[in-house]
């Protein structure tokens, strides 16, 4: 299958997020018999013989319904059998919906069959990994469903990282369910998770489902196929419209996308410790760009808008925002009074644990011997020094930049001047 993951930055992967229908399950089979009893009830006969089913298999794998809304498919059943139906099309999604609660909850259907082969056993090798509490589900199924198709896989102990589903996002206001492509479910499911989103990977097999991890902001999104043959016309334009969608990578199978997972999670120590160096690159050239009296090289370390606290000065530590000119030109402008000054580390930039911050101790030495903003100069020694943190992330052109500075600091005679 086409690749983008050589166009991936390194990252490491924390947690993972499941969609289930079409992900994990096959439930085409049970959606199929949902609807043939929902149109049975209106009037639609026929139904269940094969000819009736092969009818309705055809309708709902029309190509304009992949990926679409419960209501969307509702409204175009309605059409294509030419029932005289009245009401709001969401009444019949509603019905389908009791109708399969019902189904499942009375063991009217074996959920087993329609796990995915090698799925299961691939989660709790994944669990193991990562974590079970690093590892839940994102559906816009219903609860009920949900927990009996993962009781019926053998995974009850599993997805201790949580289980969001349609209930969870219902707008209070208006009584819906605020479900994929919304945001709304991914954005519970990464509050459950608890790990950062730029960690986290999503498993998708639809446009609705990778379009709505992508507007959650989750750092990885995967699409599988999870077909019978995978380089069908049809899986080839399904693979198309989840890169499409954003999707990073497509999978022939679920399977295939959690042993990539793993494998990654095996080099993930690698992965960020080449990460934690880039960061504390950058903060070196940061400080490069001060020795050599550079304001491009110290403005091509800092992102567009940055956020400064000056712990130790009048502000007392409120956020203050400069641009990364700003920051340079803030810079020079110390350097003018000082022109001998020279920065030296006491601890040289380091990544904490996580590989967010990088913080370092500092010393400055030198003369005020130059004007600078008007203050004529006193001659007096420059033996200043501080702790600072930055913040060092990813920006969209795949560049780190430093997005925060947190400084405690002494000050120097131009300073206390000003």
């Amino acid at each position: 299958m086409t690749s983008r993951l050589p166009k991936l930055h390194p990252r490491t992967i924390k947690g993972v997020l499941f969609d289930l229908d079409g992900t994990c399950v096959d439930s085409e089979f049970l959606s199929t018999l949902n609807w043939a009893a929902v149109l049975k009830e209106i009037g639609v006969k026929g139904l269940t013989q094969p000819k009736g089913r092969e009818q309705l298999e055809n309708a709902l794998a029309a190509p304009e319904l992949r990926g679409a809304s419960a209501s969307t498919i509702a409204d175009h059943l309605i059409q294509k059998f030419n029932i005289n139906y009245e009401d709001d099309p969401v009444c019949l999604v509603k019905r389908k919906r009791a109708l399969a609660v019902d189904m499942v909850v009375n063991g009217e259907v074996d959920l087993k069959p329609l796990w995915f082969k090698g799925v299961t056993s691939s989660i709790r090798q994944l669990e193991k990994v990562l974590g079970p509490e690093c590892v839940g589900l994102c559906t816009s199924n219903l609860r009920p469903i949900v927990n009996a198709t993962v009781e019926a896989g053998q995974l009850g102990d599993s997805f201790l990282g949580g289980k969001t589903v349609q209930e969870d996002a219902i707008d209070q206001s208006t009584g819906l369910a605020q479900i994929k492509p919304m945001p709304d479910l991914y954005l519970m499911a990464l509050k459950k998770l608890n790990i950062p989103s730029e960690c986290v990977v999503a498993l998708e097999d639809s446009v609705v489902g990778v379009t709505s991890a992508k507007r959650a902001c989750v750092g990885t999104v995967l699409g599988v196929l999870n077909r019978a043959d995978n380089h069908s016309t049809e899986s080839v334009e399904v693979e198309a419209a989840l890169l499409n969608a954003g999707a990073d990578q497509v999978f022939d199978t679920t399977v295939a996308a959690i042993e990539w997972i793993i494998a990654s999670g095996t080099t993930q120590h690698d992965v960020l410790s080449t990460l934690m160096q880039e960061k504390e690159a950058v903060v070196r050239q940061y400080f490069d760009g001060v020795n050599k009296k550079d304001p491009e090289m110290m403005a091509s370390c800092f992102s567009e808008k940055v956020e400064l606290r000056d712990m130790c000065g009048p502000s007392k530590g409120e956020p203050r925002h400069a641009s990364s000119k700003g920051m340079a030109d803030r810079c020079m402008e110390f350097l003018a009074a000082h022109p001998d000054c020279k920065v030296e580390f006491q601890h040289a930039p380091i990544c904490d644990r996580e590989g967010k911050w990088v913080w370092c101790h500092w010393v400055e030495s030198g003369h005020w011997t130059g004007e600078s903003l008007g203050i004529a100069p006193q001659n007096t020694v420059l033996d200043v020094g501080g702790h600072t943190r930055f913040l060092v992330e990813r920006q969209q052109d795949g560049s780190l930049k430093i997005i925060k500075q947190v400084v405690y600091r002494t000050f120097c005679d131009w300073e206390l001047s000003l």
